[in-house]
């Protein structure tokens, strides 16, 4: 097969995993095509990308130890910030929910400017009953934005 047409599969399945996992005009949200496709993605090209992206539908399915297990595929080809949000968002929302586990992936996703780290860490210190932590966070974020949106731009912004 050329690698042209590896490279045009790769897109297909991910363009189509996407619309699955989101929905659209006329597509309705089913997660079971989406990790379909996102598995075909990461047989075609396996990395942090396409790991992250079986991880986060997995945990929108609920599979919480089918989506630790992508997030650790991920990380053993590239601990990115985005990653950090996965390992975080994770978390928070296994069951039980691990609230210092998640702080700390989510100050250290704020660490690399991502605004998703610091209204994670606010809403897990709310969850925690820190509602002081939780202003701390919120006033930093307030008072760094500017700062993190010139450095950085639209890189900030990116939610798992």
């Amino acid at each position: 097969m050329a690698s042209d047409d590896v490279e045009d599969r790769l897109d297909g399945f991910m363009c189509r995993a996407f619309v699955y996992e989101d929905g659209g005009k006329g597509v309705q949200v089913d997660l079971v095509k989406s990790m379909n496709d996102y598995r075909q993605a990461s047989i075609l090209s396996p990395g942090a990308m396409t790991f992250l992206n079986l991880a986060r539908v997995s945990l929108k399915r609920k599979r919480f130890s089918e989506s630790l297990k992508f997030l650790d595929l991920s990380s053993s080809y590239e601990m990115s910030p985005e990653l950090i949000l996965g390992y975080g968002q994770y978390f928070e929302e296994c069951e039980p929910m691990d609230a210092a586990k998640a702080k700390k992936f989510f100050l250290q996703a704020a660490g690399y400017g991502r605004f998703a780290g610091f209204f994670g860490y606010s809403r897990v210190a709310r969850k925690s009953g820190q509602h002081f932590r939780a202003l701390g966070m919120d006033c930093a974020r307030l008072m760094l934005g500017w700062l993190v949106a010139l450095a950085i731009g639209a890189r900030a912004r990116f939610q798992f």
